[in-house]
């Protein structure tokens, strides 16, 4: 999530069996608001970093 937020990378896609282990990891984030998810079919979930959680 950092080198989202440092802006290294797009986006972080997490597919629906890996979105509870990224779960964990996002509610403890610090910076959990700016990390903003949109839901894609099939259960996957498409997270980019909206400063000040605009998305």
């Amino acid at each position: 999530m950092d080198d989202l937020r440092h802006g290294k990378i797009d986006e972080i896609k997490v597919g629906h069996d890996e979105f509870m282990d990224f779960q964990k990891v996002w509610v403890n984030y610090d910076q959990r608001k700016e990390i903003v998810g949109t839901a894609r079919r099939n259960g996957t979930v498409i997270y980019h970093y909206a400063e000040n959680g605009n998305v």
